[in-house]
């Protein structure tokens, strides 16, 4: 028997050898050295042991056994370790070929905190269940065994933190549910394939080592591990490093070495609160693309023997504002740098001077769109690395945008030798949710690439896959430059290849045909009347530049087939990038030099914007602070312009208030709308794995209660949204929330503020402080809003049903752009001058009362008459009393409905290929039987009456359009100019007075 005394605390060892059957020694205190031939069978330290010089004996301190290693199994050796359990702290029984492990050599080992079970044979089912005694273990090794799965006996380890499973033939960690006080789990050398799921709920893993096995893919789940510090990845099969990795909190250290890695996902790196990372190894794997933005956050960043060819200029100028980061790109085929360039400083060198010297050219965005898992993802990833890539739907991109960028270069044609077309690529998500907060990205001039799946597609699919998304482009923009790319073609035979793109080509030329015809049909009717006025002149010039939009709505190319799991396809889509962003009719600015000018512009703008905790200006300042340091004001407008269709800045340019704002990341704002608008906000928004809400002191029940009213009703705490978008801003300072919280409710228009009362109603209208500002406490934001009608406001509109009133129809034959009635029920709250109070907003429509004028207002939008189309319909009607003298004329309900209407005019002239009829309905049969003329109601107020072509009856013209300003100035200045001399008037000449005030009526009537 051997052992080994260690004094705990003072560090002095002392060592005895003894056989299995020692001599007995008078006490444990003394030192006795017995040394026979026998083997030893174990190795014991002891707590409290004395050094073995001489002055320091005798003494009558008890010495405690704490620590065993063992050498055999033998029954006496049993019997020993039993007799020291109450003590027995470390036991180690390595290298001893063990199947199993006795039951009674651990059941009573109750304080025991290290198991070393390594180097041994224990299959599955080798561990004893009376294991489950170990409560205090905090360390189990059973690394190099045969274990196949994860034992059973550990769910039972509460306090487990330290996990070695290494050197086994575990496929799967499902079995560790249960432990989650592990910090440090060791795995490597298994035949794991995925594993991040399994191990999610470990909160407190710090050091994850996971080497030499089979993983493909990490999935998001790895974002649950808020502690983790340290991971190794290395040696695996990986192809895509998420960036979720890179978003872990605490990381300090990783290593995907020796993967397949092809691409790091490009993300926002967040300024406020930066986390460095020490090293970051993705050595020896197949990267294409220079991860320049990993600079911005890694010290030590080893990128040596992959497949890189080019250095990003602007990306290495990190290295040059921080000496202490470390870049390795040793055994790659750069072909920029040149080769004969080598050591860190002289690339550098090289890449500065390269810089002032570099020729850029305009290039084009590129969008792309498809519905969901039709393969976008996986075709933007493959065509971006040139080489498949096989994206999951836990990778796929699955809210949001996402942005990418890709080149061509013309090396092999020497005309073209240095020149290359740079594409700004945006992967829009596929969910019907995102089609309103996508529009406004959605601008030309672009490329569209629309995705399908073939492997889903039929006949009676083709609206909803191919269709549908052609009617939200052209309502947008009418003028398309489409590219129409199949996916999956891996998974259909040639036959149905075949099949499927002449059924696609078929429908798409009807799709065009109806769309045309729909148009000339309008046409036709509007030529056949015999008397065109202004408003049927104005519809006229209207459906014609609709009609234009047909001589463009046509696929560029025949449909481009892919695979992207065999790489098929993508020389074609690249051919006909090119091919198309070199169509001087389509893209007359694409592959111009651009200016060294403006150059400098987009180098600075792009390292401000990284600097940045918001990285949002004032367009007045943006021109101010780029003027002041370029000079050259005349052109700002274009140098912006160029920065927007390049995909460098994002500047609505068309869009009256959004213009005022230049956003200097775009990707920056994609993450911010992504967590504003989330389709999937039940699951991602979750108390545990949103650390925010903890560090502003969110109770688990504030936050479900929250959250239970942005999802049922539509209402965002300001509280709840500053959580959700604590990774962007800082929560240590109100300003940067403050800021974007205006920008999303006044520029972006997602809600307006609304107050809850006591008895747990909402008040729609929030007055302003002492100093003219709203405090926002809770957003209603209508696109998330899906609550029904109220039977109370049923009920009071239906009271006054028979009542006067002015009815406007806008009618959508064909599509309603989505968010349109969103986007007017804001815009229509926020405006002062339209003096309406919210009464109640539901999940298609508002209720409300004027300020000024005793009506009700509804604005509402429905499914059009026989199915066919969309209706918005905003609806004025008389509120008086019953009893009242006179109830509202309609020239007073005008007042009240104009505005209205100038705020969906306003909103529609964004949507370039929307096709409307606006129409008003007929008091006497309440069909919308009359033209909408309140855009060019000249012709129809000069008319004493007019005939609805519905019921035959006269309508009075007051009820059809806005009355006059002159005859409105011309009554309001009668009255004056007659009243006014008799104010003062005496009882006596009352009759007179009254005679006067007929009198006057009658000229008004006359006027």
């Amino acid at each position: 028997m051997k052992m080994h005394r260690k004094q705990k605390f003072s560090g002095a060892t002392t060592t005895v050898y003894t056989h299995r059957k020692p001599k007995r020694t008078k006490s444990l205190i003394e030192p006795v050295l017995v040394i026979q031939i026998a083997r030893p069978m174990s190795h014991m330290g002891f707590q409290g042991a004395r050094h073995m010089h001489p002055e320091r004996l005798p003494t009558k301190q008890r010495e405690k056994a704490v620590s065993l290693r063992l050498f055999d199994l033998e029954k006496e050796t049993i019997e020993n370790v039993q007799n020291l359990a109450e003590t027995i702290k470390r036991l180690m029984i390595p290298s001893l070929n063990l199947k199993t492990v006795p039951d009674h050599l651990v059941d009573k080992l109750v304080n025991l905190e290290k198991l070393d079970l390594s180097h041994n044979s224990i299959p599955d089912g080798g561990l004893p269940d009376s294991m489950k005694v170990l409560e205090n273990l905090v360390e189990l090794n059973l690394t190099d065994n045969r274990l196949t799965r994860v034992p059973a006996s550990l769910k039972k380890l509460k306090c487990l933190s330290r996990l070695d499973l290494s050197y086994n033939n575990i496929e799967s960690l499902k079995g560790l549910e249960k432990a989650r006080r592990v910090q440090i789990l060791v795995v490597d050398h298994n035949k794991l394939s995925g594993v991040f799921k399994d191990i999610s709920h470990m909160r407190k893993l710090e050091v994850f080592r996971c080497s030499h096995n089979n993983l493909r893919d990490i999935g998001t789940d790895v974002r649950q591990l808020k502690s983790l510090k340290d991971m190794d990845l290395s040696c695996n099969k990986i192809v895509v490093l998420p960036t979720d990795v890179f978003m872990l909190p605490k990381l300090d250290a990783l290593n995907a070495s020796h993967n397949k890695i092809t691409k790091v996902s490009s993300f926002n790196v967040r300024v406020h609160n930066k986390h460095w990372v020490s090293e970051v190894d993705l050595s020896e794997n197949n990267i294409t693309n220079f991860p320049g933005h990993l600079l911005q956050m890694s010290m030590k960043l080893d990128l040596s023997k992959n497949q890189i060819k080019k250095l990003d200029m602007n990306a290495m100028k990190q290295l040059e504002r921080n000496p202490d980061q470390d870049l390795y790109v040793d055994d790659n085929p750069l072909t920029f740098p040149p080769p004969d360039i080598t050591g860190m400083r002289s690339i550098l060198q090289y890449m500065h001077e390269a810089r002032i010297n570099a020729t850029v050219y305009r290039g084009v965005k590129v969008v792309v769109l498809g519905s969901t898992k039709s393969g976008k993802t996986s075709l933007v990833q493959s065509l971006v690395d040139q080489q498949g890539r096989l994206v999951d739907s836990g990778t796929e991109i699955n809210a949001g945008v996402e942005a990418y960028d890709m080149r061509i270069d013309y090396e092999e044609h020497k005309a073209e030798q240095g020149k290359y077309l740079q594409f700004s690529i945006w992967d829009f998500c596929g969910d019907p949710f995102y089609l309103y907060p996508h529009y406004m990205f959605l601008e030309q001039p672009s490329i569209a690439v629309l995705t399908f799946n073939m492997k889903q597609y039929s006949s009676n699919k083709f609206d909803e896959m191919i269709g549908s998304w052609f009617d939200w482009m052209i309502a947008k923009t009418n003028r398309l430059v489409v590219l129409l790319v199949g996916t999956h073609s891996d998974l259909v035979s040639e036959t149905r290849l075949k099949q499927i793109t002449n059924d696609v080509k078929a429908r798409l030329d009807s799709f065009r045909q109806h769309h045309e015809n729909l148009i000339k049909k309008r046409i036709a009717k509007i030529d056949a009347i015999p008397e065109i006025k202004a408003t049927h002149s104005d519809q006229l010039i209207a459906l014609k530049r609709l009609l234009s939009c047909t001589e463009t709505l046509q696929i560029q190319t025949d449909l481009i087939v892919t695979s992207a799991k065999e790489y098929v396809g993508y020389d074609q889509l690249r051919s006909a990038l090119d091919e198309l962003a070199n169509n001087k009719k389509l893209f007359p600015d694409v592959m111009t030099v651009v200016p060294t000018f403006w150059v400098e512009v987009q180098n600075y703008i792009e390292e401000k914007g990284n600097t940045m905790i918001v990285p949002i200006m004032k367009y007045d300042d943006f021109f101010d602070e780029i003027t002041d340091k370029f000079g050259m004001k005349r052109m700002m407008k274009d140098i912006t312009g160029y920065l927007h269709e390049t995909g460098r800045v994002i500047w609505f340019a068309n869009n009256p208030v959004l213009s005022q704002y230049v956003f200097l990341r775009p990707s920056w704002l994609f993450e911010l709308l992504r967590h504003v608008y989330r389709h999937d906000q039940s699951t991602v928004l979750n108390y545990d794995t949103n650390d925010s809400f903890k560090s502003m002191g969110f109770s688990i029940n504030r936050f479900e209660r929250y959250k239970k009213m942005l999802l049922d009703e539509g209402i965002m705490e300001s509280d709840m949204l500053r959580g959700i978008l604590g990774h962007l801003l800082p929560l240590d300072d109100d300003s940067p929330f403050s800021m974007v919280e205006t920008l999303l409710i006044d520029a972006f228009q997602v809600g307006y503020p609304i107050q809850r009362r006591k008895d747990n109603t909402y008040r729609y209208n929030v007055d302003p402080d002492e100093d003219g500002n709203f405090q926002v406490t809770k957003i209603l934001m209508p696109w998330l809003r899906k609550v029904d009608e109220s039977n109370e406001c049923i009920e009071k509109w239906e009271k006054i049903q028979n009542r006067k009133k002015l009815v406007a129809l806008l009618h959508f034959p064909k599509y309603m752009p989505p968010g349109l009635f969103e986007i007017v029920s804001v815009r229509c709250q926020k405006k002062k001058k339209n003096n309406l109070k919210y009464l109640a907003h539901w999940g298609g429509g508002v209720l409300a009362e004027h300020t000024e004028e005793v009506v009700l207002v509804r604005i509402s939008y429905c499914q059009g008459s026989r199915g066919k189309g969309t209706n918005l319909k905003f609806e004025v009607r008389d509120n008086t009393k019953e009893d009242a003298y006179e109830d509202t004329p309609p020239s007073s309900m005008w007042t009240v409905l104009l505005p209205l209407l100038m705020e969906f005019e306003d909103v529609i002239k964004t949507y370039h290929g929307v096709l409307v009829e606006r129409l008003m309905h007929c008091p006497r049969c309440e069909e919308a039987s009359f033209i909408g003329e309140w855009l060019t109601p000249a012709d129809t107020q000069t008319l004493e009456t007019k005939q609805c072509d519905m019921c035959k009856e006269h309508v009075d013209p007051a009820y059809l359009v806005q009355p006059r300003e002159k005859k409105r100035d011309q009554i309001s200045m009668t009255f004056y100019f007659m009243f006014v001399p008799y104010i003062c008037i005496s009882g006596s000449d009352l009759s007179l007075l009254w005679r006067l005030l007929v009198e006057s009526v009658v000229i008004c009537l006359h006027v």
